[in-house]
């Protein structure tokens, strides 16, 4: 099952990433992939029997940069509870320097990566 974040704002706490689905359950993974198709980060959350892919688009990577900069907290905010997702600041920080100049994630990924946290 995927989530996906339809936008992000600032709050006192931190960051708030919006999805429209229930949470209930879910605990963070603290792991995070890259999906090269969809050019987006996908934070990865445990349920009992499952794994669920958090979907971040470049549409909330503004988001991401200003919390990996401030080191401020990132939240999924659903339809029933709010999760911290917990470890994203160092996982973020892995992927961008492992993408840059890496072929392997696809040229436009790399590029967008490349270009917008540079």
């Amino acid at each position: 099952m995927k989530i996906y974040v339809h936008s992000a704002e600032r709050k006192e706490n931190g960051w708030n990433m919006s999805c429209d689905e229930t949470l209930q359950g879910l605990k963070p993974k603290r792991h995070m992939l890259v999906d090269s198709d969809a050019c987006a980060f996908v934070y990865i959350l445990e349920a009992s029997d499952a794994f669920i892919y958090v979907v971040m688009p470049k549409a909330v990577w503004g988001a991401l940069k200003e919390a990996l900069a401030t080191n401020e907290p990132i939240f999924l905010v659903g339809r029933d509870a709010t999760l911290e997702l917990e470890g994203i600041h160092e996982e973020v920080a892995y992927l961008i320097e492992n993408i840059a100049g890496n072929a392997n994630y696809g040229e436009e990924m790399e590029q967008a990566v490349t270009a917008f946290f540079a």
